[in-house]
């Protein structure tokens, strides 16, 4: 990449970028005519850090991962550093694109109004979630797995009812991802649309696909396994 390149330039060729500009507290909209090193160095942030998270953006994803073969620990482990993590850092700068974007867009469009106040249920929605799902069901499949491998056999039915809340909860989050969707006619931003605008549906867009994943993983896969090795291990 072109060392040379401006913020804005960049923003403009893959605009998911703006999240890690954002992050590193980097103006990419009305500051956007920067060389990305001469913004770092205005800002004190660390380049090699910044373009790191950007290459890894640029590169696209993870190489195909068998995850029905993976073993259940490191599945929760899996789910919590890539979904979990992903998340809790990229949610709350959306945040700021969506609400900034519905004080400033929202008399020309008012949908960003409805936009941001969906988001932000869904974000406090989500957040309840993973909590529940770190504080109880993690830990919970956890001790299965240290039952299973001491063969101990005090374990008794308790995984399926917080398994029914947490599918209840992503049908829930399935919902208010449907209504973002048809909000932001598929995340499509208007032709006045600013970085910051252009930002916000791409960085809404990246979430669903995300959560849909995440819901995947956990519906599919995680939940069953754990079933399955409760009623193993209660016999």
């Amino acid at each position: 990449m072109n060392d040379q390149k401006t913020v804005g330039e960049l923003v403009t060729e893959d605009i998911r970028t703006a999240t890690v500009f954002k992050k590193f507290g980097i103006d990419f909209c009305c500051g956007g005519g920067k060389a990305i090193q001469e913004a770092c160095e205005e800002k004190g942030a660390n380049y090699d850090n910044l373009m790191a998270e950007i290459n890894q953006i640029m590169s696209g994803s993870d190489p195909d991962v068998d995850f029905q073969s993976m073993p259940l620990g490191e599945l929760v482990d899996h789910i919590f550093d890539k979904h979990h993590k992903y998340i809790y850092e990229n949610g709350p700068i959306t945040t700021q694109f969506v609400n900034k974007v519905a004080h400033v867009h929202g008399e020309r469009h008012p949908e960003t109004v409805e936009v941001a106040k969906v988001y932000n249920e869904l974000l406090s929605e989500l957040n309840h979630h993973m909590m529940k799902e770190e504080n109880v069901l993690f830990p919970y499949v956890k001790s299965l797995l240290a039952a299973e491998a001491d063969e101990s056999n005090t374990t008794r039915p308790f995984v399926a009812h917080p398994i029914r809340v947490m599918e209840m909860e992503h049908d829930l989050a399935g919902e208010m991802l449907k209504k973002l969707n048809d909000l932001t006619s598929g995340y499509t931003p208007p032709s006045d649309a600013c970085n910051t605008y252009k930002a916000a549906y791409a960085n809404l867009k990246a979430l669903e696909d995300d959560v849909h994943f995440h819901i995947h993983l956990e519906n599919n896969i995680l939940f069953p396994k754990a079933i399955e090795l409760e009623s193993k291990l209660i016999g």
